[in-house]
């Protein structure tokens, strides 16, 4: 069975990669190295620090072919989760979004369908979002953030991104300036989308939906001050 493999490094990252010893294909989809995050029998996640340095790792050891074969029929070549990732981020950049960096991505392909992947990007330095808000009572500075993500919310439904956006998968890296830059852009399908009111409805009721879940501070008025 023929066998394919895509695999691509950021140059800007290859002296770190060569001192963790991950600048191969294989290196980076099977060695054990850093802590694991989050373990399932097809995939899992790792925090891998270094010379006071950090990267989290995403690797996928199974794609179901129905999902592939659902993508295709959409008529976008199917990949796996990382590479659908990688492809995510790449856009957006190209929109002058604010996004996290991939230090290196690769998937395996096995007669025409994706069958593990991997991608690792580098840390955002900065306050993660949800924690940051439940820590501070600073009321002016809470609206500040809070309308800061709702205008990202909005260039991204205009650019026709639609992929829920949690205020968990943002990083604050300047309070004062309410800089914010995303994070955990995993997604099916990549690429952006024609522009639908009803597409950015929904978008935003599984953000808010997902963000109440997981972020219990979060209540109608900050949803408004979001709105």
């Amino acid at each position: 069975m023929i066998s394919k493999q895509f695999f691509e490094i950021n140059e800007q990252y290859r002296s770190r990669l060569e001192a963790l010893e991950l600048t191969t294909f294989d290196q980076l989809m099977n060695k054990n190295i850093g802590s694991v995050l989050e373990s399932e029998p097809s995939r899992e996640s790792r925090r891998i620090e270094h010379d006071g340095q950090t990267a989290y790792l995403k690797r996928q050891f199974f794609v179901p072919k129905k999902l592939c074969i659902e993508t295709n029929l959409l008529l976008h070549k199917a990949h796996t989760p990382a590479v659908n990732e990688h492809i995510y981020i790449r856009q957006l950049k190209q929109h002058e979004f604010a996004v996290m960096n991939v230090m290196a991505v690769g998937e395996q392909r096995r007669a025409g369908f994706p069958t593990r992947g991997f991608i690792l990007v580098d840390e955002v330095r900065g306050h993660q979002m949800d924690r940051f808000l439940n820590e501070n009572d600073d009321e002016q500075l809470t609206h500040k953030l809070l309308t800061a993500y709702g205008q990202l919310v909005a260039r991204l439904h205009k650019q026709g991104f639609y992929a829920p956006l949690r205020i968990k998968d943002i990083i604050i890296t300047n309070v004062e300036q309410q800089e914010l830059v995303m994070i955990d852009r995993e997604i099916r399908n990549p690429y952006p989308r024609f522009h639908s009111k009803r597409r950015a409805a929904r978008s935003l009721r599984d953000a808010f939906k997902r963000t109440r879940r997981e972020f219990n501070k979060f209540n109608d008025e900050m949803e408004q001050i979001v709105m």
